[in-house]
């Protein structure tokens, strides 16, 4: 009895264990489904923008590429926002902040803010003012330091005739109450400044923000040029800036593209009173003009490693550049107006080659104050080196 009992319970038991597993394998099976993937939205550093959320705050944009200057940098912020630093001392940052926007909190104490827009700026440096004249920028110049009888730039002479562009004194001593009255708001000047501190010390106790530009410094031609980016992003002016510099760059581009034309050329000037004579450097920028141009500068030894010129004796150039194929006189202190008149002054270029053979040219008037036509400087050598025949072009003259 207590067998069959327990056979029965046994049996209830495994019934109902099989019936429950059944009940359970018919239920639906719950999947967990996937969380949604979320997309971080952009991040404003992300997308320039220029509204409200940028007012005031420096969030990082870009650097600028800068193709062949080095001696400046330039970075882009949101909103318009940019910064710029010089190498030449006093080293300081300067923060340009778009008009209408605010100056942020927190800047260091050698950051110098300029508000645009700046457009009463004092230019002390001709190659600068020829890169804003390039840019049609010239509106924002107030006051320059050379009087109107010292200019070549045609747009220029034509302002300070109509007094929009003011003589304000030299460099060395600048006229402080024209600057004032005439509420210069930049005063830029050329690395003859830092042997005047008592003047930069001057612009620091009238609160007139200053800086001091080396494109003379550069290493590559085209890297003086470049300089307008710096003033096109000071004058709100960039779109302009970059296509002028993109169409020097393609002048010289043309040019180096062809074949060296296996010609010497010697170039020097002699100083106002004839006594001394001045050869460029092998490392001066029209040295290396001759260089891209497709000739090859005669005295390329000399220094070549500095820019500028180097005072010899006539001596000294005749032993070298009497064989040259070229003579490019720079027609800036002692100027002559034809070969027989500087033959009279200097005897012994008689004997020179490019005398004999009738390659001789003298600068354009505006020669020096051109830099912002460098590459059509360099396209104008290259023309000449190639076709002796060619009486001038916008920077060569030829003298007969």
């Amino acid at each position: 009895m207590k067998k069959t009992l327990k056979r029965l319970v046994l049996l209830l038991l495994t019934a109902l264990t099989l019936a429950t597993a059944a009940a359970c394998s018919s239920l639906p099976v719950s999947t967990p489904s996937p969380s949604p993937v979320t997309t971080p939205a952009s991040s404003p550093a992300a997308t320039p923008t220029g509204g409200d959320e940028v007012d005031g705050k420096l969030v990082f944009l870009r650097e600028e590429e800068l193709e062949f200057a080095t001696e400046f940098t330039l970075t882009h912020y949101e909103g318009g926002y940019k910064e710029f630093t010089v190498t030449t001392a006093p080293k300081k940052k300067f923060l340009i902040v778009p008009e209408g926007k605010s100056v942020p909190e927190g800047l260091d104490s050698n950051t110098v803010v300029l508000k645009q827009p700046i457009n009463k700026i004092c230019l002390n440096s001709t190659g600068m003012v020829s890169l804003v004249d390039a840019i049609d920028g010239l509106e924002n110049i107030a006051t320059v330091g050379y009087d109107i009888d010292s200019w070549y730039l045609d747009n220029v002479i034509a302002k300070m005739q109509a007094g929009e562009i003011k003589f304000s004194g030299s460099y060395k001593a600048p006229d402080f109450e024209m600057l004032t009255s005439e509420g210069v708001n930049l005063e830029v000047d050329t690395t003859m400044l830092v042997n005047h501190p008592e003047v930069m010390a001057k612009y620091d106790e009238l609160n007139i923000p200053y800086f001091i530009e080396s494109s003379s410094k550069e290493g590559h031609p085209l890297g003086r040029v470049e300089w307008v980016k710096l003033f096109g992003a000071i004058m709100g002016l960039e779109d302009r800036a970059n296509a002028y510099f993109k169409e020097q760059v393609d002048k010289l581009s043309a040019v180096t593209a062809a074949e060296k034309t296996g010609k010497t050329v010697a170039m020097f000037y002699l100083s106002t009173d004839g006594q001394k004579v001045y050869a460029r450097n092998g490392g001066d920028y029209m040295a290396q003009m001759i260089e891209l141009a497709g000739g090859s500068y005669i005295m390329a030894d000399v220094a070549p490693d500095k820019s500028g010129t180097t005072s010899t004796t006539m001596e000294d150039i005749y032993s070298r550049c009497v064989d040259a194929d070229y003579l490019f006189y720079v027609n800036f202190a002692l100027k002559f107006s034809s070969v027989e008149e500087m033959v009279e002054k200097l005897p012994m270029l008689a004997d020179f080659k490019a005398v004999k053979e009738g390659r001789v040219y003298i600068t354009a008037p505006n020669f020096t104050q051109s830099t912002a036509a460098i590459g059509g400087i360099i396209e104008d050598m290259n023309t000449v080196l190639r076709d002796p025949s060619i009486d001038s072009t916008n920077s060569l003259i030829k003298l007969k």
